[in-house]
């Protein structure tokens, strides 16, 4: 049962996150939210630490915070891969646009793999790189296909920087989070909810001090967003992802959880087929080319 929840339980839940990820993204746009990134961090972050407090509650796994390390990783984590993290990540959506964006943030996998290997001695077994390879392979070449409509972005130092930046803090909160469980008796949901307090504490305070402003026009901000699509979309994106993201690294490698992880845009392709959209060819040999490395994952073991 134990080698079970290892091989299986791991990586599907890394898949579905990944898969509630790329659900949120599209409820986010159909939201029309008139939130900056920073305000719907922190808006994520208030509505989602509660709900984490009520799973644990109901589940009875919720336990007292203790001084411990794991808790100091987990704390420090969270203000890495959240706060700053996903501030260098609107950074460089903002620089250099969504395509070039998201091709950077695929450094986050080896990133993963190579502190974790460096930090831990956590190796990956040949068959997993073999089958991150592949994953990675699959969503490079769908990912790298620009649609026609899209606007050239100049490459600029400071974006890619950004970029790169941000790959390497999910990389890094992520080995963290995975040294925690893997040390310490710690649940992944609780090792969720000290993340998410962590990095929205963290980014709560940064407003205040440097703009005060964004959070006084919150409010006003919310009255022009659909709030029920927004809450769908925090409630998957943010409290089940969150969630999904610990149970995945309680189990397995940082490097090959990033890597599943990262497959979202993948799951973007049928949904896109499901709502009427046309699939090119290169999207579609990506996608079977991604879904053939898990398959080869989940063969082998």
């Amino acid at each position: 049962m134990e080698t079970l929840t290892a091989t299986i339980i791991g990586p599907l839940a890394a898949l579905t996150a990944a898969l509630f990820w790329a659900l949120a993204t599209l409820l986010y746009s159909q939201a029309g939210s008139y939130l900056s990134a920073a305000q719907l961090n922190l808006v994520k972050g208030i509505v989602a630490c509660p709900l984490l407090v009520l799973a644990g509650w109901f589940t009875g796994q919720l336990l007292a915070i203790e001084g411990n390390l794991a808790t100091y990783l987990l704390l420090a984590s969270g203000v890495i891969g959240i706060t700053l993290g996903d501030t260098l990540y609107f950074a460089a959506l903002r620089r250099l646009g969504p395509w070039h964006t998201m091709l950077l943030e695929y450094l986050a996998p080896p990133f993963a793999a190579l502190l974790a290997w460096l930090l831990l001695a956590q190796g990956m077994r040949w068959f997993e790189v073999v089958a991150a390879l592949v994953i990675i392979s699959g969503i490079f070449v769908v990912i790298s296909e620009k649609p026609k409509s899209a606007e050239r972005v100049q490459l600029n130092m400071s974006g890619v920087a950004a970029g790169v930046g941000a790959a390497l803090c999910q990389a890094l909160g992520l080995v963290m989070s995975f040294h925690a469980l893997q040390e310490f008796e710690m649940s992944p949901l609780n090792a969720a909810l000290l993340r998410l307090l962590a990095g929205t504490f963290a980014l709560t305070i940064a407003l205040l001090l440097l703009k005060p402003s964004l959070i006084q026009s919150t409010r006003s901000a919310l009255r022009h967003t659909s709030i029920p699509w927004l809450l769908v979309a925090i409630v998957m994106g943010t409290f089940l992802a969150i969630w999904l993201q610990q149970t995945a690294i309680a189990y397995i490698n940082p490097g090959l959880a990033q890597t599943l992880l990262a497959t979202a845009p993948l799951w973007l392709i049928p949904i896109q087929w499901f709502r009427g959209q046309p699939l090119s060819a290169r999207s579609i040999f990506g996608a079977l080319i991604a879904v053939g490395g898990i398959a080869l994952l989940f063969g082998i073991q």
